[in-house]
């Protein structure tokens, strides 16, 4: 992946392009603050930057849009991203097109059809980064990490701070966590790992957590089968304690399978059901008594109600007995005859009449009568209380009877109990025996489980081999080596400190060496601005040239933000500089370039402006004199 062109889409309406050579060194020299810094940002911010790092100046201010052409091998991407509004550093606002000759549009009306996340994937697979992951070692607290082009493009970046930095080497590695993405990653790009070592890692994966869940299978069965014949020992002895078993039962403790026969069937006891329950029966005999009871104090209540009523009228026929007898003394009962308007014993005028002598007698006779039935009537209720008498004299009888009967049953249920309590001791007895059984026949499952776990450990084994620490470890020796070897080449041309000495790139600590006969000297100890640079210049021509020449998936082109920034002393005064070694570090940049026969493109924006042909063939825009990357027409009236 290189890139055709950068464009810039103003509020205004306005469009200004910036094309690229492909294969070539592209140098855009100029003054200060005419936006030579901003070309990367905008570059990295297109490829799915997380934040916009375009400084707040002019073109954060006038532009609307970013977007860049891109060349693939078959095709070009067009990608497009807005600027982010006043305040925020971020957008997820994405324009994507794919073509085999698109051309950038003319227009930046643009409506988002993509986020970042998508942008990433896209060029990713563009790319040719396959699925990958790298699995940190075990212990460590690190996520698995996926490569894809965010971390490709720390090969592809180093602007003005990086370039001659002496306490790191790689794009952005002075952020948090990045040095370590880039020690995990990087196998990836070289080549180092497998590619198929994704489908390999989630294999192992899946094999260690079946072998997980078969040990913990097997850690059961080997706590169920506990004790063995010590185990089988102490059940016959239990069964034994409880009856289950005769207690002077003999048998060969040292003989398995006497043991677990008798054990077996033991096994096979069941408890006798009861014919009938005699908590039901006693629940019966209650409730007839209680209905019994209820009878009795109904036949109570009825005989005094009798007896009352017997008593009243017993009164009553008492006392007109012997008002009658009084009234039979004096011949009231005989012929009467008197004048009913005189008093019959003093003869006197009386004012009210009496009765005749007829109404009188009748009710004498009334009365008469009534008494003589009150009399009659007796026989009949005595003869009804007897009979209530005998009725509860019965029913007396039945509740005594059921009393009985009801001690008896509770005498019957203490056995009951009795016989329940041993029941369930020998039950007890009989599940223990029963998981014992159950394990004995999961011995063939143990079996089954250590076969499982050995085939699943060979096949791990196999898989280690196949993405061996060791192998991998061999791999990336033999990969530094290389790129080394033309570091320690090109240190010579560049005529770098301790150029007689091996250089190498170090990815345990992410730094280049240098191997002097006495100790290693890192980068950040090799001292003055022009090694720095040197270093980080063939550091990276060496890791392109060796990701072109093996088909890597990391983008073919290489931003480089004022790689003569250490040959100015003084700012940006062109006094006292040191004119030779900047001509030799931009010829030995084209020369390394051209060898890659257009697999490699170079992008630098400088200060510098040299007179040499080599270099004035190259310069694809020199922004002075009012030339800069925003025109200043967009915001100048």
């Amino acid at each position: 992946m290189q890139i055709i062109e950068l464009v810039i889409y103003g509020k205004n309406s306005k469009v200004r392009h910036l094309p690229f050579e492909l294969g070539k060194v592209n140098i855009i020299s100029g003054e200060s603050k005419s936006g030579k810094s901003a070309v990367g940002d905008i570059i990295e911010y297109c490829l799915g930057g997380d934040s916009c790092n375009i400084a707040d100046g002019v073109v954060r201010e006038n532009a609307k849009w970013y977007g860049l052409l891109l060349k693939f091998d078959n095709e070009n991407v067009f990608v497009a991203r807005k600027n982010p509004e006043k305040g925020q550093q971020s957008t997820g606002y994405c324009y994507v097109q794919i073509g085999e000759n698109i051309k950038v549009p003319e227009k930046g009306e643009f409506s988002s059809n993509d986020n970042v996340a998508g942008v990433e994937q896209l060029l990713s697979s563009r790319l040719g980064i396959s699925e990958n992951l790298n699995i940190p070692e075990e212990g460590s607290s690190r996520a698995p990490l996926s490569a894809n082009i965010r971390h490709a493009l720390y090969y592809c970046f180093q602007n003005q701070d990086e370039v001659a930095a002496k306490n790191f080497l790689f794009h952005r590695q002075a952020e948090d966590f990045i040095t370590q993405s880039i020690r995990d990653t990087m196998p990836y790009f070289l080549g180092i790992i497998n590619e198929n070592a994704l489908a390999l890692e989630k294999e192992k994966q899946q094999l260690k957590r079946k072998i997980t869940v078969e040990k913990r299978k097997l850690e059961e069965n080997l706590m169920l089968q506990g004790g063995g014949l010590r185990r089988a020992v102490s059940l016959i002895a239990e069964a034994k304690q409880v009856g289950l078993l005769e207690k002077n039962l003999i048998y060969d403790n040292s003989d398995y399978d006497s043991m677990k026969q008798i054990l077996v069937e033991v096994n096979e006891w069941r408890p006798i059901e009861e014919a009938y329950s005699s908590m039901n029966q006693l629940s019966k005999l209650q409730s007839k008594l209680s209905e019994l009871q209820h009878k009795i104090d109904s036949i109570n209540n009825d005989i005094d109600l009798a007896e009352n009523f017997m008593g009243d009228t017993k009164g009553y026929s008492e006392e007109v007995e012997y008002q009658k007898d009084r009234l039979a003394s004096i011949g009231l009962f005989e012929q009467l005859d008197f004048r009913t308007d005189h008093c019959p014993l003093c003869s006197g005028k009386l004012e009210n009449e009496l009765p005749d002598v007829d109404a009188i007698r009748n009710a004498i006779k009334k009365l008469d009568d009534r008494i003589r039935n009150v009399t009659r009537e007796k026989p009949k209720l005595r003869k009804y209380i007897d009979e209530l008498i005998d009725n509860k004299s019965t029913l007396l009888n039945q509740t005594n009877n059921l009393r009985a009967e009801i001690d008896g049953v509770y005498e019957q249920n203490k056995d009951e109990n009795t016989i329940k309590e041993l029941n369930s001791r020998r039950a007890k007895v009989v599940g223990r025996i029963s998981l014992w059984l159950e394990s004995v026949e999961n011995n063939t499952d143990t079996e089954v489980c250590n076969n499982n776990i050995e085939q699943m450990d060979r096949r791990i084994k196999e898989i280690d081999k196949l993405l061996g620490t060791d192998s991998s470890d061999e791999k990336m020796t033999s990969v530094l080596s290389r790129i080394s070897t033309d570091m320690t080449l090109w240190a010579k041309e560049l005529e770098l400190e301790h150029s007689s000495n091996p250089y190498r790139l170090d990815m345990n600590k992410v730094t280049v060496i240098v191997d002097k006969e006495d100790r290693g000297v890192p980068l950040k100890q090799l001292g003055s601005g022009s090694n720095w640079v040197g270093i980080h210049l063939i550091t990276y021509l060496a890791l392109h040239k060796y990701f072109a020449k093996n088909n890597r998936p990391v983008p073919g082109f290489l931003f480089i933000d004022q790689p003569s920034q250490v040959y100015f002393p003084s700012g940006n005064s062109e006094e006292d500089t040191d004119w030779a070694m900047v001509e030799k570090l931009y010829e030995f940049v084209i020369e390394k370039v051209n060898e890659l026969d257009g697999k490699m493109q170079v992008i630098i924006v400088d200060h510098a402006n040299l007179s040499s042909d080599k270099f004035a063939k190259l310069v694809i825009g020199n922004w002075r004199n009012g030339i800069k990357l925003i025109p200043e027409d967009w915001y100048i009236n």
